[in-house]
């Protein structure tokens, strides 16, 4: 197994696929099986057109294409500019089954038994990458439902992100095996001798204590810890150090933790959402999330130093295992330059860790991503899958 990964800045659209099909042809130097090409908002119009330039260079059997706000590859990170970054696979003995859902043909979500043959499910499945414009989507749907096809206690892993490269809909372009949508999702269903590991690092660090949701109307919390959630809000602001408080200023994030049997919650046991809002006449807080009682929750700040270490660390684990041949980056939009004041900064640590392995993504909406054993949609996250062949067992 190998893969490739080229990028290009040219703002013609035709042009960058060209120039991106030829780097791509020559460091393949043989047959392709799949192709990811991720665009910017600015190569939307000739989106279709790209990819037809470099499925004719590269006949893959399968491509998929998603535009975005910004788009990464190789060693760049190209925010606010025009960007076409692809990475192209041979995946000898890998079957790669591409499926969509669209507002008009839907996931049967309703019918969770029909799910399996749709997304072409097999007994050697290991993952789906999942592609999905964010305006016509019910990703809070869907997810659950593609993560539990196999059955209880088997969840699948399911990796990817949201479109980015629009502000309304029916902007964003999807395109799978040369076909065109700008709703829905487009799905590979990934089966074979392959080992997927994500990682997501969600950059962000506690701040106060943990609580319990004791009160909730949907998404509005009411109350943590039997005190109106906006006292417990604003004391922990009144107690928070000065650098703490420039952070919760900058905005504050809700994370709920994944594991109540844990009995100590730490970095990496939250799931973070957005607070969207104060209800001050309940003294309330609204959520991107709905929780339910009993929920433990704790507020969290986005802190670039925390975002670095949490990166570091979890590389730290996929350095025990061997040299994966590609990779697949999808970050947040709130990442990048905003975060770090510095340009390429993710990429530039992950080259620093796992050497020049081919790695091609984009600037996400929200990130698609295992934390523990189930997937979910995240924000303010960076999510790096890493392709490897599947270990023998030992004796074969």
């Amino acid at each position: 197994m190998r893969s490739a990964a080229a990028i290009s800045e040219h703002l013609d659209t035709r042009t960058a696929a060209i120039e991106v099909a030829a780097l791509l042809e020559k460091a393949m130097d043989g047959p392709t099986d799949l192709v990811l090409v991720f665009a910017s908002f600015h190569h939307r119009e000739s989106f279709e057109d790209a990819i037809a330039d470099i499925q004719t260079t590269l006949a893959p059997k399968t491509i998929v294409g998603v535009t975005a706000e910004s788009v990464v590859g190789c060693d760049l990170e190209l925010e606010g500019v025009a960007g076409l970054s692809a990475i192209a696979m041979h995946l000898p003995g890998v079957t790669v089954t591409p499926w969509t859902t669209t507002p008009k043909k839907p996931l049967p979500i309703s019918r969770p038994e029909e799910i399996p043959a749709w997304i072409g499910l097999q007994d050697d499945t290991k993952a789906v990458l999942f592609f999905a414009d964010p305006f016509s989507t019910p990703i809070t749907r869907l997810l659950p439902a593609l993560t539990s096809c196999r059955g209880e206690g088997n969840p699948l892993p399911i990796i990817g992100g949201m479109a980015s490269g629009a502000s309304q809909a029916t902007f964003n372009r999807l395109i799978i095996g040369g076909e065109g949508q700008r709703s829905g999702g487009i799905g590979l269903t990934l089966s074979g001798p392959l080992q997927v590991d994500c990682i997501a690092s969600q950059g962000c660090r506690p701040v106060g204590s943990h609580y319990r949701v004791t009160k909730v109307d949907r998404n509005v919390i009411l109350e943590l810890g039997g005190k109106p959630a906006l006292e417990v809000l604003q004391q922990l602001a009144k107690e928070a150090s000065p650098q703490d408080r420039k952070l919760i200023e900058g905005g504050l994030l809700l994370g709920s933790v994944i594991d109540e049997h844990k009995s100590h919650f730490g970095r990496g046991d939250f799931l973070i959402r957005s607070i969207l809002g104060l209800d001050r006449k309940r003294n309330g807080i609204a959520a991107g999330e709905f929780y339910r009682l009993g929920k433990t929750v704790q507020f969290h700040v986005r802190d670039a130093q925390t975002a670095v270490e949490d990166l570091q660390l979890l590389l730290d684990a996929q350095q025990l295992s061997e040299i994966p041949f590609g990779g697949l980056l999808v970050t947040c939009n709130g990442r990048g330059r905003s975060l770090f004041q510095e340009e390429d900064h993710d990429l530039t640590i992950i080259r620093e860790r796992m050497g020049e392995v081919p790695i091609a993504g984009f600037f996400a909406a929200g990130e698609i991503g295992p934390i523990g054993n189930t997937s979910f949609l995240h924000g303010h996250t960076a999510c790096l899958t890493l392709f490897r062949r599947e270990k023998l067992p030992h004796g074969m």
